[in-house]
C-alpha cells in the first residue's frame, strides 16, 4: 500500500479541504473550495439569505468532459498500456513510476477539444444560495455539499465551504452567545432609581435601574443575548450603568449640585481596597466570574 498516499486522505479529512486518493484512469472527487462572505451584525443576529457568485471548473459542454475533440475519443496509452505507470527492475526491487506520456492516466488524446484544450474542464461562475443561521459567529464556515469543483472522469463533485465574518456592532459587543453594552445615566437615576429604553438587536428593551445602584453595575437580562447558532434559545445581554458626569453645567444645575453637595459631606470619603488578582483578569471573564456562567 502507498503509506503516503494514506496520510494525505486522514489530513484531507481532518482538515475537511482534501479531496480523495487518484487512481490512474479513475473517477476523481472535484477540489473543494472556499468563499469568505462578509455579513452584517444584524444578518447574523436574525439569520439571512444571500447569493454568492463564485468561479469554478466545470465539465466542458464541447466534449462532456472526455477532454477529446467531437469525433473522437481518448485512446489506450501505447507506452503504459493503460496502467498510466511504467515498472522498472532494480536488482531484487520492482519500481513503479508514472508514465509520462499520459502522465499517469493511462490514456492519450491524439486530438484534444479546442474549447478545453483536452482537459476536459472549463472555469465558470455559478451562482449560489447561501442559507445563514441566526446567531452564526464570526469565522464560523457553513459546509455546501457539492457545490466544490466538478469530479474528473465521473468522479464527485467536491464540497464549498462558505467561511462567514461578522461586521462588529458599533455599541454591543458580543463574547459566545452574550451581549454586553455600557450606558452613561444622570446620578440622580442611579441615586433614587429610574428606567430608560435601549434598542438592542431583536427589539426595544426597558432597563430599570434599582435606588443606590453603583457606578460599573451589571444588570443582566437573561434570554436578551444573541440567538445560539445550534437552536439553545439565546444568551444574556449585559448592561453595564455608570454615572454620566456632566462636562457643562448651567448656573440652575450648579446651585442644585452645590446644594447636593453641602448635604453630603466629603468628610465621609473613605479609601477601600482592591482585588489586584481580579483588576487584572480581562473585563469579559470578570462579568462571568460574577454571575456564574
Amino acid at each position: 500500500p502507498d503509506i503516503f498516499a494514506d496520510f494525505s486522505d486522514i489530513f484531507g479529512d481532518f482538515f475537511g479541504f482534501g479531496g480523495g486518493r487518484r487512481q490512474a484512469g479513475g473517477p476523481e472527487r472535484g477540489a473543494d473550495l472556499r468563499f469568505d462572505l462578509e455579513i452584517s451584525f444584524n444578518d447574523s443576529f436574525t439569520g439571512a439569505e444571500t447569493t454568492i457568485q463564485i468561479p469554478r471548473e466545470e465539465s466542458c459542454e464541447t466534449c462532456k468532459g472526455s477532454g477529446a475533440a467531437p469525433g473522437s475519443s481518448r485512446e489506450t496509452c501505447p507506452q503504459c498500456r493503460g496502467a498510466g505507470q511504467l515498472r522498472f527492475q532494480q536488482g531484487f526491487l520492482v519500481v513503479a513510476r508514472p508514465c509520462g506520456q499520459c502522465r499517469g492516466t493511462g490514456q492519450i488524446i491524439p486530438k484534444p477539444c479546442p474549447a478545453c484544450r483536452g482537459t476536459g474542464r472549463t472555469t465558470k461562475d455559478r451562482r449560489v444560495t447561501v442559507k445563514i443561521p441566526a446567531g452564526i459567529a464570526e469565522g464560523q464556515r457553513l459546509r455546501m455539499y457539492g457545490e466544490g469543483e466538478h469530479g474528473a472522469h465521473g468522479g464527485p463533485s467536491g464540497d464549498l465551504y462558505v467561511v462567514v465574518h461578522v461586521k462588529p456592532h458599533e455599541i454591543y459587543h458580543r463574547e459566545n452567545d452574550d451581549l454586553f453594552a455600557e450606558v452613561a445615566v444622570p446620578f440622580s437615576m442611579m441615586a433614587m432609581g429610574g428606567s430608560f429604553k435601549i434598542e438592542p438587536p431583536g427589539g426595544q428593551l426597558t432597563i430599570e435601574v434599582p435606588a443606590a445602584t453603583p457606578s460599573g453595575a451589571l444588570l443582566p437580562f437573561r434570554g436578551k443575548g444573541m440567538p445560539n447558532v445550534s437552536g439553545h434559545g439565546r444568551g444574556t445581554l449585559y448592561v453595564r450603568v455608570v454615572v454620566d458626569v456632566p462636562k457643562k453645567l448651567t448656573k440652575e444645575q450648579r446651585k442644585l449640585i452645590e446644594q447636593l453637595g453641602n448635604a453630603m459631606p466629603a468628610d465621609t470619603i473613605q479609601p477601600r481596597a482592591i482585588d489586584a488578582d481580579d483588576d487584572e483578569k480581562p473585563f469579559f471573564e470578570r462579568v462571568k466570574d460574577l454571575f456564574g456562567s
